[in-house]
């Protein structure tokens, strides 16, 4: 391996280490296991050109250890991944680096995209996503069945969608499902990966994501998810010439789908986000399915807490109406923060009494009082303004 001395490059590589280390934590966070091992890789790959580059003795110690917690979080997530172990621990990981550059290309803007996009090839279903039935069907009708069937669609098909809606509603989730359901690559991005210092770099970025991406497409389809697209697309009084050049080659990026030679091509693209209000108009037209992803109704809350609670010891007193009636306005997200405090305290207790020494000491069960105590602990992450806001949102621009 060459040895990167120029402090420039160095940076640059700093800099896409601690992206990617940012990227697998969000993913490890919301059980993307795959996604998760991807990004992990990379930073591991990165790191170590960082140990061999940099002359910092306490720089070159802090990326060891780095790669010491990201490979044994790697080896803990292949287990979880083969069924050799049964659950995702949520620890919290601090940033670190990024992966390395991919094996050298004979072209050289190829080698910088397979450094920017890495796909990822979901394990999570339909099936694992409680509730969002209405979304689930909107997304089949007009990604799904076109990308098997293209022939019975004359006239086209969607090739933008838009989810929207609160932080922790399971968009995410939804567009990592979808590739798995028509066997995509899924190829995550967001505003760090593309926006540049340097004049023209940025838009040029997005007309080689768009080219390779292309060509992927070739072969099988391809998603690209756009996370957090307002940071990117939005509507800014003050932006400057750069972030203007990016949304217009955005915009002709996306028109080019709908030319006839690309009729049948399989290349879509998901963005998610939690401030569609923020976004340019010119884009909101793009997006042909705009779709809202909201809070789960009494009868998905009540799913989700047996969903959680299916995966821990607990009594037969759980009273699963009265869960789902005081967590109104609750995320996914929120309710299980709420299982996951109820799952603490009862672990502590052993810990307390002195008994976890022990390997076969087992926690109680969880009781109900434990996750009355859990819901006083857990509030909503969601205000009833932010309710009233996507709902004015909704009646002006939803498109399903």
């Amino acid at each position: 391996m060459s040895v990167v001395k120029d402090p420039e490059e160095i940076k640059r590589l700093r800099d896409l280490a601690i992206e990617y280390a940012r990227r697998a934590v969000k993913a490890d966070q919301n059980g993307l296991i795959s996604m998760a091992i991807g990004y992990y890789s990379k930073a591991i790959e990165l790191l170590v050109q960082l140990i061999e580059a940099e002359e910092s003795p306490e720089f070159k110690r802090e990326y060891r250890k780095a790669v010491r917690m990201y490979r044994d979080r790697v080896n803990y997530l292949r287990g979880v991944s083969t069924g050799s172990m049964r659950t995702v621990s949520n620890i919290k990981l601090g940033d670190g680096s990024g992966p390395k550059h991919m094996p050298t290309d004979s072209v050289k803007k190829d080698r910088r995209m397979e450094e920017i996009l890495v796909p990822f090839k979901s394990t999570i279903t339909w099936d694992e996503i409680i509730g969002l039935e209405h979304a689930k069907k909107t997304i089949r009708q007009s990604i799904v069945y076109p990308t098997k069937r293209p022939d019975l669609f004359p006239l086209g098909f969607p090739r933008a969608i838009l989810l929207y809606g609160p932080p922790g509603c399971g968009k995410t989730s939804i567009a990592a499902a979808l590739s798995n359901e028509i066997d995509a690559e899924f190829y995550p991005v967001d505003a760090t990966m593309i926006m540049s210092k340097w004049l023209g770099e940025s838009e040029k970025k997005v007309a080689q994501i768009f080219n390779y991406l292309r060509e992927r497409a070739r072969e099988r389809p391809v998603i690209l998810y756009i996370d957090e697209v307002d940071s990117l697309l939005s509507a800014r009084n003050t932006e400057v010439g750069g972030e203007l050049r990016v949304r217009n080659q955005f915009l002709s990026e996306m028109d080019g789908l709908k030319a006839k030679s690309m009729s049948n091509l399989p290349l879509f693209i998901v963005a998610s986000t939690n401030k569609p209000w923020d976004l340019d108009q010119g884009f909101i037209r793009r997006f042909q399915k705009r779709i809202y992803i909201p809070p789960p109704d009494k009868k998905t809350r009540k799913k989700l807490f047996q969903y959680f609670l299916s995966k821990v010891s607990h009594e037969d007193d759980i009273d699963y109406e009265f869960l789902a009636d005081y967590t109104k306005d609750y995320t996914p997200s929120d309710i299980r923060d709420v299982v996951q405090t109820a799952v603490i305290e009862v672990v502590s207790e052993l810990f307390e009494s002195g008994m976890a020494s022990d390997p076969s000491a087992k926690p109680r069960p969880i009781n109900m009082d434990d996750l009355r105590q859990a819901l006083k602990r857990v509030k909503p992450s969601i205000s009833h303004s932010h309710l009233t806001a996507y709902e004015m949102w909704t009646n002006r621009f939803r498109s399903e």
